[in-house]
């Protein structure tokens, strides 16, 4: 069972520490701000001695390099403070460090996750991905993305505090929140969907949009419950997994360096609405029910969408990101398939082409 502190301090983490009897963390953290985290939790952790790995990138190398420092640093607890990617990774590096030779498999789906090397306490920077209410990891061989799942992968411990969101650019605040409201509803229209995933969704979707505005504007307030909003969503993908949208972003984030956050925006906006418009009386039904949650009529989701997206300083044309037009189709072509199974409406590829080419 993980046990989770939201927005209840880092005062929480000597005690965790002390209950568990650590005596030396395993600290993965970004190589962009390792020196200014060390130096926040340093007074919370000096009941025991610290080994630093620091994340350059997330390509495999770099984490079995991790994998491999775990090994031999006679660690009891792995502690990974960060983004999604920061995370992620040290999900992968907690369980049995894995090796060379098997990481590949692993990825591929080939070979199951059998062990937990070490419990993994997560606290996150940012109040989007949701990656540490997730049992699975986001990861790249070469250039492709892949997606491991595992029980495995669930952190043990998550504290996450507003004093640990970190002063980000504009726009990567932007990209993190609109992740976890995608997330957040793409989980609630999800084939997979249960009640208590949309419960969960639920959650999120409300916090997200009663102070998304505030939380760009920097109001401490309205940061607290983007915390909150961030775990839930997490938690409802966990349940429901993505669909897609999600499925659409990855080609624009792999070849354009469109940021993932981003990526997944551009589309859900037409997505929502052809789910409505093509959908039958159930997801109907579910479409409603989400523009209930927005305070929005069912017509305006689209509308509503890329204007939300325009408030918070992100593009909503594709030309303007350096997309191709000849692109249009390939974005379609490189779906990831097990998203796209998730999703509750099988949209013809013909109407996607001509959905991106309205918003090129």
């Amino acid at each position: 069972m993980q046990k989770v502190f939201i927005n209840q301090g880092i005062t929480i983490l000597p005690e965790i520490l002390n209950d568990l009897r650590i005596k030396k963390i395993f600290l993965v953290v970004g190589n962009n701000a390792y020196q200014s985290i060390e130096n926040l939790i340093k007074p919370y952790t000096k009941s025991a001695s610290i080994e630093t790995f620091i994340m350059t990138d997330s390509n495999f190398k770099t984490i079995i390099s991790g994998c491999e420092k775990l090994k031999q640093s006679n660690s009891d607890l792995i502690i990974a403070i960060g983004g999604g990617r920061i995370i992620d990774a040290a999900k992968l590096i907690s369980v049995t460090a894995l090796s060379k030779e098997n990481y590949e498999n692993v990825i591929r789906g080939k070979e199951i996750i059998k062990n937990k090397f070490l419990p993994l306490l997560v606290m996150p920077t940012t109040a989007g991905t949701g990656s540490e209410a997730t049992s699975f990891s986001v990861v790249y061989l070469g250039k492709k993305k892949f997606s491991i799942a595992s029980e495995k992968l669930l952190p043990e411990y998550v504290i996450a505090d507003t004093s640990l969101v970190q002063e980000m650019p504009n726009y990567l605040k932007a990209c993190t929140l609109f992740d976890a409201f995608s997330q957040a509803i793409e989980s609630f229209w999800s084939v997979n969907a249960t009640d208590m995933s949309r419960k969960y969704a639920r959650r999120a979707i409300e916090l997200i949009n009663m102070n998304l505005k505030g939380y760009l504007n920097n109001e401490s307030k309205n940061t607290k419950n983007m915390v909150e909003a961030a775990y839930y969503s997490g938690k409802a993908i966990n349940i429901s997994k993505t669909t897609l949208p999600h499925a659409l972003s990855y080609f624009l984030t792999i070849k354009y360096n469109v940021s993932h956050g981003h990526a997944v925006a551009l589309t859900l906006g037409f997505i929502g609405k052809i789910n409505y418009n093509s959908g039958c009386d159930n997801l109907k039904k579910v479409m409603n029910d989400i523009c209930l949650m927005l305070h929005i009529d069912i017509k305006n989701f689209e509308k509503y969408w890329y204007n939300l997206m325009q408030v918070g300083g992100l593009e909503t044309k594709l030309s303007n990101l350096g997309v191709k037009k000849e692109d249009l189709e390939l974005i379609v072509d490189s779906v990831n398939v097990e998203r796209l199974k998730n999703h509750p409406l099988n949209i013809e590829k013909e109407i996607l082409i001509k959905e991106l080419n309205k918003i090129f």
